[in-house]
């Protein structure tokens, strides 16, 4: 195996395996690996930057949008692991914002 996927040989099965040779991904393959239905699949990929048209066929360009994911799933881990108090408030506050709004 090349690069650094031989550390984490243990943790993997054969479907992962397949997945890490692949550099592009459909929106459908993408969608089953991650788990990820098609609709947030679509938005996060075109957030990421990480979206190439050819022709009719829309690929996700993988190492972009898993480095996407990894810097929000580290955005999520702060507000979780920090002040609880914090989070409760700033939840809160949208919640009163979402209701003077309606």
């Amino acid at each position: 195996m090349s690069g650094c996927i031989w550390k984490f040989s243990q943790y993997l099965d054969d479907e992962d395996l397949m997945f890490a040779h692949k550099v592009m991904v459909t929106y459908k393959l993408a969608g089953e690996y991650y788990g990820i239905g098609e609709k947030p699949m679509i938005r996060m990929a075109w957030a990421s930057g990480a979206v190439y048209k050819i022709g009719k066929r829309v690929l996700i360009r993988r190492d972009i949008f898993e480095e996407y994911l990894r810097a929000h799933q580290k955005q999520v881990d702060k507000l979780i692991e920090g002040d609880e108090e914090k989070l409760l408030k700033i939840f809160e506050a949208k919640a009163k914002e979402e209701h003077e709004n309606e």
